[in-house]
């Protein structure tokens, strides 16, 4: 019942995403004006009076203003208000690459020897940056010009393209600048599993409570491994070449930090095929303390033992000192 209520604060962030939704397109303005229950919707206003968001959700363990609020940029809104006019719907473009956007994006970068740029994780099959012939292990640097400097930008720039718009995308393979042509896609048409199971995923199954023989051998960095048998790789239905298991992972070692779990496949790690935990360890004492090191891990996030679970991500970090 207080109508016109006005509280003032100061913008925190801009492109601020919310933690643990990948599906968000949105990039928040951060703010600490309250925003409370019911004030979704209105309007913030820069010190001019001129609406530069929409507020739209708070940061509370309580359900009240604890002093981090978010709102939705105007350009954004002014973007999805024009969609909705002309076509009745949003679309949002995409070229089908997946990435991780967080710290280790760093750290793949510098183990690949790029300075910036967009570490390509997985490129969907059939889908647009596959058809022009970019993959896994790529780094986009530019689209039509502009330099890329994190997943951020390449989001926002191919999100905001219509869907046909032809994008000159420059990228590193092994160290050489290679260029191609994307054709923009539609996101919903592309990827339309993730939007439909939203954020999260499925935990990885067992494979199996049949035990393997072999005992797990320690490796410097907190993880236990151990090389992959014929009837190991039945058991968890895993079709790759190479690899070797992760039996377990040491708590608050350098493993968890960069996001190892048990029952991940290791088949690289910098750029180097692993196909034995004697191809791990060798490996893992050409490293120094400081080095940028990149691990090429399958995890199986579906259920059952068709193996269509199992998909490629990267994990990077810096070694720690031991």
């Amino acid at each position: 019942g207080f109508q016109a209520t006005v509280t003032a604060g100061i913008i925190s962030a801009k492109s601020r995403d919310i933690p643990g939704d990948s599906t968000q397109f949105q990039h928040f303005l951060q703010t600490d004006a309250a925003i409370n229950p019911g004030n979704s919707g209105g309007p913030l206003l820069n010190i001019n009076g001129e609406v530069i968001g929409i507020n739209t959700m708070i940061a509370s363990r309580s359900g009240g203003y604890q002093g981090i609020g978010f709102a939705m940029p105007i350009n954004t809104a002014v973007k999805v208000y024009t969609q909705i006019i002309r076509s009745g719907h949003v679309t949002r473009g995409s070229i089908g690459v997946s990435f991780r956007p967080t710290e280790a994006a760093r750290d793949l970068l510098r183990a690949y020897g790029a300075k910036q740029g967009v570490f390509v994780q997985q490129v969907e099959p059939n889908g647009p940056a596959d058809k022009a012939g970019l993959q896994a292990e790529d780094i986009i640097t530019e689209i039509n010009g502009r330099q890329i400097m994190n997943g951020e930008e390449l989001v926002e720039l191919v999100a905001d393209s219509p869907v046909g718009t032809n994008l000159a995308v420059s990228y590193l393979r092994g160290h050489k600048l290679q260029h191609t042509n994307i054709v923009v896609g539609d996101r919903a048409k592309i990827f339309p599993k993730e939007l439909a199971r939203g954020a999260g995923g499925v935990a990885p199954e067992d494979g199996g409570s049949e035990q393997p023989a072999e005992a797990a051998t320690q490796a410097r960095f907190g993880l236990g491994i151990r090389n992959l048998s014929q009837p190991m790789r039945d058991n968890l239905g895993f079709k790759e070449r190479g690899g070797i298991l992760v039996d377990s992972v040491e708590p608050g070692s350098f493993a968890e930090d960069i996001g190892f779990a048990p029952k991940d496949v290791i088949v690289a790690a910098n750029q180097q095929p692993v196909t034995s935990t004697e191809d791990f360890q060798r490996i893992q004492k050409s490293l120094k303390t400081g080095d940028a090191v990149a691990f090429r891990v399958y995890r199986n996030l579906g259920t059952g033992r068709s193996g269509s679970g199992w998909q490629s991500l990267f994990l990077a970090g810096t070694l720690p000192p031991q």
